[in-house]
């Protein structure tokens, strides 16, 4: 008897799409200019670290989202090195804000640390998705 052997094909560029959107308007929200969003103050504390933890969180969710219909193409590593990628560019993206934006935006250490706690609750919201969707996909 001869093993049938699975192919398994790399996600498509399409699959990809929301992520790329995802990361443009990431760098086209924290580019603007502060007074761009005066006014803006829904009275929520601590409001700008929530919208820093969901723009950097929906990264990695979309990243992951991209793998989730690939039976054992997605792993754990994949998204543990896409929470560093997006923390890292986080990061990147304050440097940006102190130095590109004319001194618009403000440079903030709290911002980067909103990142990266964004970046893994992605990863924790996205792995929960695909593991009730397919539990063969973290093994």
């Amino acid at each position: 008897m001869s093993q049938q052997t699975t192919i398994i094909k790399p996600p498509t560029f399409a699959q990809f799409i929301p992520f790329i959107i995802w990361l443009l308007i990431i760098f086209i929200l924290l580019t603007l200019p502060q007074r761009d969003f005066d006014g803006v103050d829904m009275k929520i504390p601590f409001q700008d670290k929530l919208v820093h933890m969901g723009l950097f969180g929906g990264l990695v969710f979309f990243f992951g989202l991209a793998y989730r219909k690939i039976p054992f193409a997605f792993s754990k590593t994949k998204l543990v090195f896409m929470v560093l990628i997006a923390t890292s560019y986080g990061i990147i993206m304050e440097f940006v804000q102190k130095y590109c934006t004319g001194h618009s935006r403000s440079f903030s250490y709290e911002d980067m640390v909103a990142d990266g706690l964004g970046a893994v609750i992605g990863y924790f919201l996205v792995r929960y998705i695909i593991t009730k969707n397919n539990t063969r996909l973290l093994k």
